[in-house]
């Protein structure tokens, strides 16, 4: 029997139509205003989204105009690789590309991107939920389920199992990471090392290299989770299955393994060049962003149902809201229930890996509220595993392990929703209808805070006039802040900018690492304007100032100072903009 062909692919497309659909809804009013408004949040403001605008707006010109030099983004001058100083977000900055050069707009190709994110991510774990039901119908233990499957049933668990994924709460409390939005290929590599471990062969093998490669270069944390999930179901499924390994798991399993390593081999070693010369991974504290017991009940403040009632608990969580669901958490108990019933052992991977992620979700210590001080005189298994597992200890945002617990979840939850249905086969459709109503009212935070931004056609004159120039003329903002990263938070719109004159690079700049000489920069030029800090500028290599003179109290006294400098020429003015080149 295989569900997957008895399935009428329509019902596939029903899912992404009815999960997109779900997207538009669960996002309001994004969808409206998408070509000049970026995603607020609660706490930082804009600077994640224009960062994550500017990754994707530096590949898709790079990745036309010299795709062998990727990583020298146009930020930071002089520093080189300096697309390695975070997250590169490949395959979210491929689906970019066309909507970038169709549109014109970064911020509405970044926005659309973000909205795929959703049905993406639900589908992807659909078709997993979908391979799941089909491996344990082939399973000898699971024979009398099997016998049993209702296959519209299992159609609409999965498609439950999708919406959790898809649209949980801690994919809502990060909307603001464009990387943790693409959680899709986590599934997808799962389904394919379940078919391999059954039938290993060079198309199975493949496909897991491709989904691996892809999630990694999508998010560094999400490799290092998807290894520990890959480890875990090999492990598990050795234990329940028995089976022996052959030749063929052995060739494939190295073809796979190589494969990977060498696609991705490219795109790490600019982060090992980076981290050898700055080595700015010790100064990461993975105390930080640990879940704290408050972040499981609490979600975003902008959620419908829950935001006003779990607003203490939102704060006390330092801004990590990862509740699961009661919806999802009393289906996933039904789930274990019936398949305990039934002694089908499929309980056991997800229920061990949503374990795993509820674990090391909260670090190396437990910490009850916003500061970093433990709470317990011993440390958890997250200290002793980063021991072995060195990548943890680089890791500042822990929480995030949640992602394993909501898939495990979702495949739990689904096997609830068909155990119900089952039961009550002519009211199978009006289960999944509520099942899937409560789990968005208890998901959706809509309305979403918007901000406006200035995007496409609507943006300064002046960069379309840096644009003209010859390239390679470096370009500085002020002003620039102080030497300190939530300083620079105020400042990441410089970056946004470069994207409208991507051949002139920008001294100023924006990431998860700000070489400490850049800092010292600022530092050096944080009474400007002043004879020493136009001394330092022109040291540097910068050919042409952006005054942004709206930023300062007395605008005219500014103006005054520039005039005396004999080494600025004014150029022109753009509204509250002044350009000077630096001689």
């Amino acid at each position: 029997m295989n569900l997957l062909r008895e399935h009428p692919y329509r019902f596939h497309w029903f899912a992404l139509l009815a999960y997109s659909a779900l997207a538009v809804l669960m996002t309001l009013p994004l969808a409206l205003y998408m070509s000049d408004h970026l995603l607020g949040t609660d706490s930082n403001a804009l600077n994640d989204t224009y960062f994550s605008v500017w990754i994707f707006g530096w590949q898709a010109h790079q990745l036309i105009a010299d795709p062998l030099n990727l990583f020298q983004g146009n930020i930071f001058f002089p520093f080189q690789n300096t697309l390695a100083f975070s997250e590169i977000i490949l395959p979210g900055a491929l689906m970019y590309l066309p909507f970038a050069y169709a549109t014109q707009n970064p911020v509405l190709a970044y926005n659309l991107v973000v909205l795929l994110s959703f049905p993406l991510n639900g589908f992807a774990m659909y078709l997993y939920a979908l391979d799941w039901f089909q491996f344990q119908a082939d399973n000898p233990a699971a024979a009398h389920d099997a016998a049993q499957v209702d296959h519209r049933a299992t159609q609409f668990a999965a498609f439950i199992a999708g919406l959790i994924f898809g649209f949980c709460t801690y994919k809502m409390g990060e909307l603001r990471h464009a990387q943790l939005l693409l959680a899709l290929f986590m599934p997808l590599t799962l389904l394919y090392v379940a078919r391999f471990t059954r039938r290993p062969n060079a198309r199975n093998g493949f496909l897991t290299a491709l989904f691996f490669v892809l999630n990694a270069l999508a998010s560094l944390y999400y490799a290092v989770f998807l290894a520990f999930a890959i480890v875990l179901y090999v492990i598990v499924d050795l234990a329940l299955r028995r089976y022996r390994i052959t030749r063929a798991h052995l060739a494939y399993g190295a073809l796979t393994a190589v494969g990977a390593t060498l696609a991705l081999l490219p795109f790490v070693l600019p982060l090992l060049q980076i981290e050898r010369e700055f080595n700015f991974s010790a100064g990461r504290n993975p105390r930080l962003f640990s879940a704290r017991p408050y972040s499981y009940i609490a979600t975003p403040t902008s959620q419908w149902l829950y935001g006003n009632l779990t607003r203490a608990f939102y704060a006390a969580s330092k801004g990590q809201p990862l509740f699961p669901g009661v919806v999802a958490t009393i289906l996933s108990v039904v789930g274990v229930a019936s398949l305990l019933a039934r002694k089908n052992r499929a309980w056991i991977f997800p229920t061990l890996l949503a374990l795993l992620g509820l674990g090391l979700s909260f670090g190396p210590d437990l910490i009850l509220g916003r500061t970093t001080v433990a709470a317990l005189p011993f440390p958890l298994p997250y200290e002793y595993l980063a021991r072995v597992v060195t990548p943890l200890q680089g890791l500042n945002a822990p929480a995030r392990f949640v992602v394993l617990s909501m898939l495990a979840l979702s495949l739990l939850a689904a096997y609830g929703a068909r155990a119900w249905m089952r039961r009550a086969p002519h009211w199978r459709t009006w289960i999944a209808a509520v099942c899937v109503l409560l789990i968005t009212l208890e998901y959706i935070p809509a309305p979403l805070r918007l901000a406006p931004v200035e995007a496409g056609a609507h943006v300064s004159p002046l960069y379309a006039y840096l644009a003209q120039q010859p390239r390679g003329q470096a370009v500085v903002h002020f002003p620039m802040g102080a030497p300190t990263f939530a300083s620079q938070d105020r400042y990441v719109v410089y970056t946004y900018s470069a994207l409208y004159h991507p051949y002139q690079p920008l001294v100023n700049g924006y990431s998860t690492f700000i070489p400490p000489e850049y800092y010292a920069l600022v530092q050096a030029t944080g009474a400007f304007p002043t004879r020493a800090s136009i001394r330092h500028l022109q040291e540097w290599g910068a050919d042409w100032l952006v005054v942004h003179s709206a930023s300062y109290p007395n605008p005219s006294r500014v103006r005054a100072k520039l005039a005396r400098f004999p080494g600025l020429e004014h150029v022109q003015d753009f509204d509250d903009l002044w350009l000077y080149r630096i001689r």
